[in-house]
């Protein structure tokens, strides 16, 4: 009987602590996405295009804080709500220059705006739409 005993309880703290392992919390999707990621696609932007615009646009994510640039315009907003592929942003705001090409800043604003899921790996960041889309994808 103690034997058993023994084992039903063994399995148990396993069991636990697996459970409290697997679960990932807000700090731990901010982290996998923290840092300054460089634009590689927009959808709806050639890559001749992006590759001859005069600045890249690019993103820095610190804690819940965005900001960056978006080839013309400075933007900055905060992270609202992170999950394991959902995130929420609040309203991005942004400075109003007027640039020379305003197509790649005025395409990578509006699909700011469209964002819904995203997924991550070590030097990758893409960003979807509602309807699965991918809509932005950023490199490290």
């Amino acid at each position: 009987m103690k034997n058993i005993l023994l084992i039903f309880c063994t399995i148990l703290m396993v069991s636990c602590s697996t459970n409290s392992e697997n679960k990932k919390t807000k700090a731990d999707f901010l982290n996998d996405i923290k840092g300054t990621w460089t634009v590689s696609k927009i959808a709806n932007i050639t890559k001749e295009e992006l590759t001859n615009h005069q600045k890249t646009p690019f993103i820095t994510i610190e804690e819940e804080k965005v900001n960056g640039n978006n080839g013309c315009n400075n933007f900055f907003s905060s992270i609202n709500t992170i999950e394991e592929k959902n995130i929420e942003f609040s309203m991005f705001g942004e400075t109003k220059m007027m640039c020379a090409e305003m197509k790649i800043a005025d395409a990578f604003g509006s699909l700011l705006s469209k964002i819904d899921t995203y997924s991550v790996d070590d030097k990758t960041l893409t960003f979807f739409n509602a309807e699965g889309q991918k809509i932005l994808v950023f490199t490290k």
